[in-house]
């Protein structure tokens, strides 16, 4: 199917009036280029430009090569008040629903385009860390691209391109977000993050993405190029930092060991730009990248069997507290390991998460990274740079995994679940759980079905994706799951099929009773569509 031939499609399933005399597409092209006098509607075309690039001085949006159902979203959104504009909210009040349909047709079918320029008094490369990497640590704030896919480059109908939107529209949009003049996108999503952004950052955020490329690019690497370190300070200094008198202990952790009584703070690991020189750097460099891009990377992706990388459970690529950080795992490993009865090191801790949570016997290599080969070596570089200052052996430190979830009293429901996925996770993840790639980078990984983690995955259990899903979901803390929703979602999630766990010996029966007896594994379960038995496995795409 042609591009055009994809847009016009969707544009037929946003209203099912059907248009009469023109086609579609030509109908949208007349309300773009002409506008309709008869009924007051002025051309889109004298503000957002012919080619759809959007205008700097009028501060009009890019609207060449958006997804239809967005473009027709956001006239809803004038329609419905949501948006003001002098021009917009009138214009958006004459059109029919047809009207709507034709011209988010028109625009989603044209070539991407951009007229965006950043103003020079505005440092752009001053909004790559919030673009990029957000600051999760202070202010909860996930990465720009988090959700608007690599590079800014739109991810979907609900994340819309940044990269190539004009300057002054962009900032006008965060400013609107930030005082409440612009509202109505879901989970109130776009408010928390203007509201947590000062009007410096505001403005390197808008320059930023309006000088960005309008496809995906390399995609950019978790850790910036380093700068010189000034002459008196370390490139790599412990980072533990000492609770106050009136620090929390978290509730998870119980009461602190004798001897260890920092345990309350959290330890901050070393900062993206202070790279270790020389070709430990480069290693560690190397490692953020395949944490990062997985299952893309050339030298990483031969081993991924599906749509998933290890920032997916590893939040903030393995820096973020409560999120499985890889800096607490550093130093806790050689470990006894129940799973597999043997003491495990830490490259055989990351092989097992190629084999289960990535499927790697369903890889291009059909196998896991070798033991020092340069994927191994890579990964344990960065984690070992992540844990720069982490007491060796320190199997209490806060933040470490997930933070656990008392089994609720009344069980876990996953009917109940499957309202609140429809309510607040389906929005990413999508309604199948078929998650969100573009270009093949995973901007939210799948849930379940064919691409997901497979039956031998840790987050196949309910018990340890609730964990998951309480500490750390939604990204923004605009909405909360409770403990008891989290177990709901958890349950519903984790009742899909998926790959099949690798330790299958042929009996459903038999693997259920071997490595799934915990009450929290649905494995083996009569629960699949039609009663089937879970662990029947999916077909392979």
């Amino acid at each position: 199917m042609t591009h055009l031939a994809a847009v016009m499609a969707t544009a037929l399933l946003i209203v099912s009036v059907p248009a009469s005399g023109a086609a579609p597409f030509e109908r949208g092209r007349t309300l773009a280029e002409q506008g309709d006098a008869a009924r007051g509607i002025v051309a889109c075309a004298g503000c957002h430009r012919a080619d759809g690039g959007g205008d700097e001085a009028l501060g009009a949006a890019r609207l060449a090569g958006l997804e239809p159902a967005y473009l027709a979203t956001q006239i809803e959104r004038f329609r419905a008040g949501q948006r003001s504009h002098p021009v917009m909210s009138p214009w958006a009040e004459r059109l029919t629903p047809v009207d709507i349909a034709a011209v988010s047709a028109y625009y989603g079918a044209l070539a991407p385009a951009s007229n965006a320029r950043a103003p020079s008094d505005v440092d752009a490369a001053a909004g790559r860390a919030l673009a990029e990497t957000g600051d999760w640590p202070e202010r909860d704030l996930p990465a720009c691209v988090r959700c608007h896919g690599p590079g800014g480059v739109g991810a979907g109908a609900v994340f819309p391109p940044l990269a190539g939107q004009p300057y002054s529209y962009l900032l006008a949009q965060l400013q609107a977000w930030g005082t409440g003049r612009r509202h109505g996108e879901p989970m109130a999503l776009m408010g928390a993050v203007a509201g947590r952004l000062d009007a410096d950052e505001q403005r390197a955020l808008a320059a930023y993405f309006a000088t960005r490329p309008l496809a995906v690019a390399d995609p950019a690497d978790d850790l910036p190029d380093p700068s010189p370190p000034p002459a008196t300070a370390s490139v790599s200094t412990p980072a533990m930092t000492v609770a106050g008198a009136n620090a929390v202990v978290p509730e998870h952790l119980g009461a602190v060991p004798a001897g260890r009584a920092e345990a309350a703070s959290r330890f901050t690991p070393p900062s993206r730009d202070a790279l270790p020189e020389g070709p430990l750097g480069e290693m560690v460099r190397l490692g953020a990248r395949l944490f990062r891009h997985t299952n893309t990377d050339p030298r990483s992706a031969p081993h991924v069997g599906n749509d998933q990388t290890c920032a997916g459970c590893h939040l903030d690529n393995g820096r973020r507290a409560d999120a499985s950080p890889m800096w607490a795992a550093w130093v806790a490993y050689p470990a006894y390991r129940g799973k597999n009865q043997r003491v495990d090191t830490m490259a055989e801790r990351i092989q097992g998460c190629f084999r289960y949570s990535m499927n790697a016997q369903d890889s291009v290599s059909g196998q896991v990274p070798e033991t020092n080969g340069l994927v191994l070596d890579a990964l344990q570089s960065y984690i070992f740079w992540l844990a720069t200052g982490a007491p060796t052996g320190d199997t209490a430190m806060s933040g470490r995994g997930y933070p656990r979830l008392q089994p609720p009293a009344e069980g876990f429901d996953r009917t109940r679940g499957a309202a609140l996925y429809a309510e607040h996770c389906a929005l990413c993840h999508g309604a199948e759980g078929e998650g969100l790639l573009v270009d093949g980078e995973v901007v939210f990984p799948p849930l379940w079905g064919p691409r997901s983690y497979n039956w031998g995955a840790g987050m196949h259990r309910v018990d340890t994706a609730a964990a998951f899903i309480a500490a750390n979901m939604p990204l923004l803390d605009t909405v909360r799951l409770t403990p008891q929703e989290a177990w709901d979602v958890a349950a519903y999630i984790n009742a899909h099929e998926r790959p099949q766990d690798p330790r299958f010996d042929g009996s459903v029966e038999r693997t259920a009773a071997r490595f799934h007896a915990s009450p929290f594994d649905l494995y083996g379960e009569p629960l699949g569509v039609d009663g089937a038995v879970l662990g029947q496995g999916v077909a392979k795409d």
